[in-house]
């Protein structure tokens, strides 16, 4: 069905954006609150629109804009995880020197691009969105100008997502030299006629994989990734370690789940995925023994779950890579929003001794961050356990016995450095080098505890949900 009303979960974020700059362009404000307002109310206001959708499946654009009820899922996700970044971004931007009204435009423009990324089913526009979303990154990731790790962080990403969006272009020219389409539906069509055995095809497909591969960070293209998430501001980096890696992996699932079906091209996709997962897992985990700041170290945990997250793309797991999505939403931003407690009046303690006696300066915040932890480890009865759990489990299913054996022993290796933390926050007996002042604002502690008890809720009771997550994928003709 074809309704123009379908764009209005990405009309009503562009016209947030564009009426938070215009406040900024010509008025003078001491506070930003009517711009957090404006925020949050689009945000809100696109979930909202995007459920009225739910069941009907809607186009626009001849097509190449699909409503269906898998990119209303990832929009709720991605709304979700705007709203949790405001929160946290309150007392964060005003003792930080960011405190303007263009941060919240961008991060709208920014979820506006996520939407348009898994909203579509034509090559060129999913490329738009990813333009739309790197744009407002990279200048999201320097928006701290004063501080020269800030803007070291967005010169990094914007020249290797230039390099990403490069290798991206030149899979999306192969890819239509052999189909002489970008329209997903007609490229699969063509599977028939031969043009799944070219080597061309093959080369496009797989440009198309290093591409995203970069914005995912899969092994070895994940250099940007330790830097960009240590110079960006924190709320920032918790948005890049959830939004765009939920969006990337959707759309890559998109991309490849319809090339499994012929053998040649299911052969060699197998052999590629199988090195950028195995390689990601074993890499990441190792490097992440050695670090000592823990907003790094979280970095390559997020590497490391990234490829956890490709076991899903090799076994054709719909369900647990939206699971495992949802339930990284939760714990990484509770993990992120723990360190901006810990980084009042303007100064960041991330170092592992900042954390030394955590338990007894603030037990809340220890407990909290142990939850969240144990949940990247993998620890019952956490939501983390459960999606490696159903990702690892039809993986064995469909045959990746020796890949899941690699996740299982690397997942293992993760347990030591995630519990160097928890053993720094209760056990280390000697004080931290500065005295550290607990950020308490109301609604960080508010958004760490609410993510708390969705790590707990989804790792109890996860029956409605996945039920929920298997209705969605059921209806969508890519997944």
């Amino acid at each position: 069905m074809n309704d123009f009303s379908s764009l209005s979960p990405l009309l009503i974020l562009i016209g947030g954006a564009l009426v938070i700059l215009l406040l900024e362009a010509f008025g003078r404000w001491s506070s930003r609150l009517i711009h957090f307002i404006l925020a949050l109310g689009s945000l809100l206001s696109s979930l909202v629109m995007a459920l009225t959708f739910w069941g009907k499946k809607v186009t626009y654009f001849s097509g190449a804009y699909i409503l269906d009820d898998m990119a209303i899922l990832m929009i709720v996700l991605f709304c979700l995880a705007g709203v949790l970044i405001i929160f946290i971004s309150l007392t964060y931007m005003i003792e930080h020197g960011f405190n303007r009204g263009e941060y919240l435009a961008l991060l709208l423009l920014a979820t506006t691009g996520l939407i348009i990324m898994t909203s579509s089913v034509d090559l060129i526009v999913i490329f738009l969105g990813l333009e739309t979303l790197s744009l407002a990154s990279y200048v999201l990731a320097g928006l701290k100008k004063e501080d020269e790790k800030s803007s070291e962080a967005a010169i990094k990403y914007f020249l290797l997502g230039s390099l990403a969006s490069a290798f991206l272009v030149l899979g999306l020219a192969f890819i239509f030299i052999q189909s002489q389409s970008f329209n997903l539906k007609e490229i699969i069509s063509n599977i028939s006629k031969g043009a799944d055995n070219s080597i061309i095809f093959l080369i496009g497909l797989s440009l198309i994989i290093v591409g995203f591969g970069f914005k995912v960070a899969l092994v070895p293209f994940h250099m940007w990734t330790p830097d960009v998430y240590q110079g960006a501001p924190t709320p920032i980096t918790a948005f890049f370690s959830v939004a765009p890696k939920a969006a990337g992996f959707f759309v890559l699932f998109r991309l490849v789940s319809p090339f499994f079906e012929p053998i040649y091209l299911r052969q060699n996709l197998k052999i590629i995925l199988f090195l950028l997962s195995s390689l990601t897992m074993i890499v990441a985990n190792l490097v992440a023994l050695r670090q000592r700041n823990v907003k790094r170290l979280l970095a390559y945990s997020s590497i490391a779950h990234a490829g956890y997250l490709s076991l899903a793309l090799l076994s054709q797991d719909a369900s647990g890579l939206i699971f495992y999505l949802i339930a990284y939403l939760f714990m990484n931003i509770g993990a992120f929003a723990i360190l901006i407690a810990l980084s009042p009046n303007g100064r960041e303690f991330h170092d592992l001794d900042d954390f030394n006696g955590l338990a007894s300066r603030a037990p809340w915040l220890a407990a909290c961050m142990s939850v969240f932890l144990i949940s990247l480890a993998g620890f019952p009865p956490t939501a983390g356990f459960l999606a490696k759990f159903y990702i690892f489990s039809n993986a064995i299913k469909q045959g990746y016995v020796v890949l899941v054996i690699i996740a299982v022993l690397t997942s293992l290796i993760s347990v030591y450095y995630y519990l160097r933390v928890i053993v720094h926050m209760y056990m280390s007996k000697e004080l931290p080098p500065q005295a550290i002042r607990i950020n308490s604002d109301f609604l960080l502690l508010l958004i760490i505890f609410f993510c708390v008890y969705a790590v707990l809720q989804l790792g109890l009771f996860p029956g409605q949900v996945i039920n929920f997550i298997q209705r969605a994928s059921s209806s969508s003709p890519f997944l």
